[in-house]
């Protein structure tokens, strides 16, 4: 038998153990069987090795190796630059791993914030004398002290208990405080046994004894530190994303190298010469800016969604969000606040009451359904009689007490009910007993008070209150208020009776009505979940409440449901019949166990569901870092938060969705500046091939080129990294796990036609202007060094100003720019004014010419450079156009 299954003295006997506690001896001889009462860490990270490791990820490492070939070049052909462009590689390399390091500082820490909650100084007999040990020193068979605001150190089954409540929230989730008793209560598993307490929760008020039959890993606590340690986290959809790129931009760099290298060689150039020419290829094709714009508009990104409630704690994690198909949420707090409210009351008399206004707010209204003369009588009559039998308080600010309770005592002070009552006697609220009674005087008047579930006090019920005076509560009275209440109950409403009597007795009661408490949904979670069926999301309740009450809340915000499974049906399904009923049906999950949830967040993934699973307790934590994004509770456990990917700020569901509708801003925001970022490499690439085949002067140097990569071509495509979301980013499906971020339709846009516009744009400036000033084909020195800086700037220019046209006409992926504001991504407008000063400071400060050997150029040939930003952002601008038509007609056709 299970220990929670035994009775007192074979319990004992089990655990060699006696109610005067353990001798020495034997602390000392199981202290060594069973080891210290800890929760055992795995090795503490090495950070600078966590740092090291960021220049070992594929992108750092085909920067460094372009590096090293721009240093190579530089060996063989030097004054090119290439030395420069070397550093500027490295540059941008260590800049990015620095900053991803310190985004990331805050890794795995669940077994430090588990630490936490373990106590260090606990009460324990021994010898029949009570004495204070260290927490890590108790055994199996210690009995040991428990007292109101003691934590617990060990899972442990009671063997005295004086009303005693303890706080479960930090291993269950659970708000409010469990009662504790002597019987299991039919409990099959330790977890729900009520005669049990727990390492790592509480002691809420009341006091025991207690044997401790489990410490250390073994505990309840334990297992879910173990659970959590073991499941090893994926790679989010974008790092897998950056291997691909790295991997294609790779191929494509290795393949146009050995090509342009065979066509030199063959073409007359030499091995060498044509050898340096691939290598400087290589390194051309390889978009130095595009990883720090990628990781700068990701912290963007996370700063953004901070505002709305939602702390990214890996960056890497906000364009999963992205991704995401279902959402697997806890009901309390995130779909209800999390405050429970008296909504309505039935009075015997027939009189249905509805209270405005939630949670604890002492401001509303009362709306009588069938009142007479006598209803705000009899109804303040039951309010004082809730309100005096309740110990929680509300005192302004100050809020103490149960929930349930504290719902009754606002609504009574909504009412205005301020009586002066005497308290006598209490009798408390227990399990057993299922009611609670005040004794006191009232009005000058002694009366017992008493307030419980409605089938026990109705058991107990003689009379009841009409408007006509008191009435026997005959059998159709009873009918009626049974009904009433399973209304009530059918709801999700949590239901109590109200009654009352002139003697110190719990018989023959006086029955005064009905009171319906709910933790009312969130107001904006109806709008919220539609949003999400819109975006093709599906959502999933897991809560620990009754099925009843989940469907109930369920329905009343509009969830999506076939059917409700509570925690016993899961446990008896296969893992594959589990993924076969959530591949074509969603299901409420009610009274469910964390290694449930676990259970759950690994069938959905088998299906390829991208899961978002929220949770606050540290029973969630295995589940939250299994999940592809896991979302803690600002107001959960420390261990959730450390398990987790996004810490929820205000505990709303609003606020995921919010976060996904980011996610997927993101993804495609980040799809629109890799175009933009790779549609520059045709105007630098294209001039260097032409100079080497061609006999024309070079047409921009190395040191230009970088100042497109890492100057003009960062700011807006960081500006583009911040554009708000598109106007059908929540009516189109999730973004697809295999969906490529540089699929062919980027590679298409940025290289095959933005950029060739580009490349002709830089390429007829740079003849145009030479013609115009008497050169002739086949003179490869132009003599005057000024005249092939002016020539070099007018490449230099074309690039850059198609450049602006192009981040201004790829603000949006699918729709006319203007359809849009201008002044709404105000980033890029400071981006634009930005370019727009450097281009004057590349014409007209020395210093600036000097370093990227640009010159003045005079106005009347600059009007060169005109016709092709407009080309851009036309052609551009009609593509889209015709795109969506046809994406349209498809869609119509289907």
């Amino acid at each position: 038998m299970k220990p929670f299954e035994l009775e007192k003295a074979k319990l004992l006997q089990a655990f060699r153990t006696e109610e005067s506690g353990l001798g020495s001896d034997d602390v000392r001889r199981r202290q060594a069987e069973f080891g210290a009462n800890i929760i055992e860490q795995k090795a503490k990270k090495n950070y600078l090795k966590e740092y090291f490791l960021q220049y070992i990820q594929f992108f750092p490492i085909l920067l460094e190796i372009a590096g090293i070939l721009a240093f190579v070049a530089e060996v063989y052909q030097p004054g090119q630059g290439n030395d420069i462009l070397g550093y500027a590689i490295f540059g941008a390399v260590v800049i990015n791993a620095s900053f991803t390091f310190w985004q990331n500082f805050k890794a795995d820490k669940a077994m430090e914030a588990l630490l936490k909650l373990i106590p260090t100084i606990v009460k324990v007999k021994r010898e029949d004398t009570v004495t204070e040990v260290d927490a890590s020193e108790l055994v199996p068979g210690d009995i040991i002290v428990l007292e109101e605001g003691n934590k617990i150190a060990a899972d442990a089954v009671l063997l005295e208990s004086n009303e005693l409540y303890i706080n479960t929230s930090s291993l269950n989730g659970e708000s409010r405080p469990a009662k504790r008793g002597l019987e299991s209560e039919g409990a099959e598993r330790s977890i729900d046994a009520k005669n049990m307490v727990y390492a790592g929760t509480a002691v809420v008020s009341g006091s025991g004894e207690a044997v401790v039959v489990a410490t250390g890993m073994a505990t309840e606590f334990g297992k879910i530190a173990t659970l959590t340690g073991n499941i090893e986290k994926g790679l989010t959809p974008l790092e897998k994303e950056i291997i691909g790129m790295t991997r294609t931009l790779t191929i494509l760099a290795l393949v146009a190298g050995v090509v342009f290298f065979v066509l030199g060689y063959f073409s007359g150039k030499g091995a060498l010469i044509a050898a340096i020419f691939a290598l400087s290829l290589i390194v051309a094709n390889v978009p130095e800016g595009l990883l720090p714009t990628i990781t700068l508009s990701l912290s963007l990104a996370s700063q953004r969604m901070a505002k709305r409630n939602a702390l990214i704690k890996n960056l890497a994690s906000v364009q999963t969000l992205g991704s995401v198909t279902t959402i697997c949420t806890d009901k309390t707090g995130t779909l209800t606040k999390n405050e429970m409210s008296l909504k309505e009351i039935y009075l015997c008399s027939g009189e249905r009451v509805s209270i405005s206004g939630g949670g604890y707010d002492l401001h509303g209204e009362f709306s009588f359904d069938n009142a007479d003369e006598g209803s705000q009588s009899r109804l303040g009559e039951l309010l004082r009689a809730g309100l005096y039998n309740c110990r929680a308080s509300i005192d302004g600010r100050r809020i103490i007490g149960d929930p349930t309770e504290l719902a009754i005592v606002a609504a009574a002070k909504k009412y205005g009910v301020d009586d002066p009552f005497e308290k006598l006697k209490e009798n408390p609220f227990s399990s057993e007993r299922k009611m609670m009674s005040t004794f006191g005087r009232l009005d000058g008047k002694e009366v017992l008070l008493l307030k419980g579930a409605p089938e026990t006090i109705l058991a107990r019920t003689k009379y009841y209150r009409t408007s006509d005076g008191i009435r026997e509560f005959d059998g159709d009275a009873r009918t009626r208020m049974e009904a009433e209440s399973e209304k009530f109950e059918e709801r999700a409403f949590r239901v109590l009776a109200i009654a009352i009597h002139d003697r110190d007795e719990e018989e023959s009661l006086t029955l005064l009505g009905l009171v319906a408490i709910m933790d009312i949904p969130r107001v904006e979670v109806g709008e919220a979940l539609a949003k999400c069926y819109t975006a093709g999301i599906r959502t999933i309740m897991i809560t620990g409440d009754n099925e009843k009450t989940a469907a109930a809340i369920g329905r009343d915000i509009g969830l999506r449901f076939d059917g409700v499974l509570n925690g016993n049906d899961v446990a008896k399904l296969s893992d594959e019949e589990l993924r076969e009923m959530l591949k074509e049906k969603t299901y409420i999950f009610a009274r469910m166990a964390s290694n449930q949830k676990l259970k759950i967040a690994d069938a959905l993934q088998s299906n390829g569901e991208v899961i978002a699973m929220t949770g606050d307790g540290v029973n969630d934590a295995p589940s939250l870092k299994k999940a592809d994004i896991g979302i803690s509770m600002g107001s959960g456990t420390d261990v959730a938060k450390e398990a987790s990917d996004m810490i929820l700020l205000d505990d709303n569901f609003n606020s995921i969705v919010s976060a996904i509708e980011e996610g997927r801003t993101v993804y495609f925001n980040i799809k629109k500046f890799v175009t933009y970022i790779l549609s520059s490499n045709v105007p630098e690439i294209v001039p260097y091939i032409l100079s080497f085949f061609l006999k024309i002067p070079n047409p921009l140097s190395v040191i230009q080129i970088l100042s497109i990569d890492l100057g003009s071509d960062m700011l807006p495509g960081l500006a583009l990294g911040s554009e708000k979301p598109e106007k059908n980013i929540m009516k189109r499906a999730p973004v697809g796990k295999d969906e490529k971020i540089l699929d062919f339709e980027v590679f298409k846009r940025g290289y095959f036609f933005i950029g060739v516009v580009e490349a002709s744009a830089a390429m007829f400036a740079f003849v145009t202007f030479l013609l115009s000033h008497g050169w002739q084909y086949g003179q490869v020195d132009l003599g005057d060094p000024v005249f092939a800086a002016q020539a070099m700037t007018m490449t230099l220019l074309g690039a850059i100003t198609t450049q602006l046209a192009n981040a201004w006409t790829m603000r949006s992926w699918d729709f006319n720019i203007w359809t849009m504001s201008w002044h709404s991504n105000k980033t890029l407008l400071f981006a634009m004014a930005a370019v727009l000063t450097w281009i004057w400071m590349l014409l007209n400060v020395e210093p600036v010419q000097k370093v990227f050997n640009t010159a003045h150029v005079p106005l009347a040939d600059l009007w060169i450079l005109v016709p092709f930003p407009i080309i851009v952002l036309v052609l551009h601008e009609s593509y889209k156009y015709l795109r969506l038509k046809r994406m349209e007609s498809s869609l119509l056709q289907r």
